[in-house]
């Protein structure tokens, strides 16, 4: 009995800390889906700009003015580049995220073979017992038709 509510203990927690892993692995997907709209964002955004550029030069523009926006440009490739290098820590943190809910999700799966296994024994020792049992009373029946019969 006490070996049985071990094992429900040991199932219920690596239960919690499966669905743990898996809400942690959605926080870290969402976080993720977030860096990429916003490298999108920076990278449309640039896009733009050097659109607006391209059309200011075939009006001309003073040395400062392209200066500026050349200024602007390498601004915004820094960014880009700096959103990169998140998206791909978030990346990883991703990566890390599902080994983990894999890990727990396969410690769960163990223990609930476990325990179906231990069920399936107890329900097989139990067939036995009752079995055995039967057995016994079809000897003790046995017996007293043949005593009844001498």
């Amino acid at each position: 009995m006490a070996n049985t509510q071990a094992m429900q203990m040991l199932r219920d927690l690596a239960q919690r800390s499966s669905d743990k892993a898996v809400e942690d692995l959605g926080h870290l997907q969402r976080q993720q889906q977030e860096a990429e709209n916003q490298l999108g964002q920076l990278q449309n955004y640039r896009d733009e700009y050097r659109r607006k550029l391209h059309d200011s030069l075939t009006q001309g523009v003073s040395s400062s003015q392209w200066r500026d926006y050349q200024q602007f440009i390498g601004s915004l490739d820094n960014a880009i580049e700096q959103q990169q290098r998140r998206l791909g820590e978030q990346q990883s943190r991703v990566e890390n995220g599902k080994q983990h809910w894999q890990s727990e999700h396969r410690k769960l799966n163990a223990y609930e073979t476990l325990h179906t296994r231990r069920q399936s024994e107890a329900a097989h020792q139990l067939s036995r017992h009752e079995q055995r049992h039967s057995d016994e009373m079809a000897a003790q029946l046995r017996r007293r038709q043949q005593d009844g019969v001498h």
